[in-house]
């Protein structure tokens, strides 16, 4: 199971949760959620169990969970959950709180028209065409964070605008660790610097049950993203 996408998105004053995951071998398929007000207003449900043919392949499945958590970003600021009135609505070809069916991965690259799920299709293709028309935030880690129980961690993150691929400097940066056993604790709090990096060290609890994961919360003026680690026993 690949670590998911966390994503804010304002649209007409009201802020968008996207949450993409992925759901594993046993269910195969990718699943974003979108909330508003903590509220699920639409889902999204994309099998991917032919890419498990040929044995399972990571990247494949770290690009669609990618490419839909984008799709479902540019899906809000297109409108596409706009309804009549200042209302709300899960668009055609994603389903509401209520239903739960699981699309075949889009072929992208192919004929939109093909689709009986056309219209969502069709903004993939202008996402990867526009490559997105309005700003969010990136961040990359150095290393890839690795958090275990009772160590301490250190790594490098850097924040930089999607659009412009420049530096994104006084984002704010924290840490918290949620576990099944202990109340949520904060273990680090930052600020990017001008380059748009922020050094982090983190000691994380120690945990002798229970299950624990690491969340690391990026919030800047041009938007928000989360991303969830697990943390691992010491071996």
């Amino acid at each position: 199971m690949i670590t998911g996408y966390n994503t804010d998105v304002k649209h007409n004053n009201r802020v968008f949760h996207i949450q993409t995951e992925d759901k594993g071998d046993v269910s195969p398929h990718v699943e974003s959620l979108v909330y508003v007000g903590g509220q699920i207003l639409a889902t999204r449900k994309t099998s991917y169990a032919d890419l498990l043919r040929g044995g399972r392949d990571d990247k494949a499945v770290q690009g669609l969970m990618e490419q839909q958590h984008r799709t479902m970003i540019a899906a809000i600021q297109r409108g596409r959950f706009d309804g009549p009135n200042g209302s709300l609505k899960a668009p055609e070809g994603m389903a509401g709180p209520e239903e739960s069916e699981v699309a075949d991965a889009p072929d992208v690259a192919g004929d939109p028209t093909a689709s009986g799920d056309r219209t969502l299709d069709q903004v993939i293709l202008e996402y990867l065409a526009a490559e997105l028309t309005h700003d969010q935030i990136d961040c990359s880690f150095a290393p890839v964070p690795e958090f275990v129980s009772g160590k301490q961690t250190a790594l490098r993150m850097k924040a930089v605008s999607s659009l412009s691929k420049q530096p994104v400097p006084g984002a704010a940066v924290q840490i918290r660790i949620l576990s099944t056993i202990t109340r949520p604790a904060v273990v680090f709090q930052g600020t990017t610097a001008a380059d748009g990096t922020c050094p982090i060290s983190v000691a994380v609890p120690s945990f002798g049950e229970g299950a624990a994961a690491a969340v690391i919360r990026v919030t800047s003026p041009i938007g928000s993203t989360e991303f969830k680690f697990p943390v691992r026993r010491k071996s």
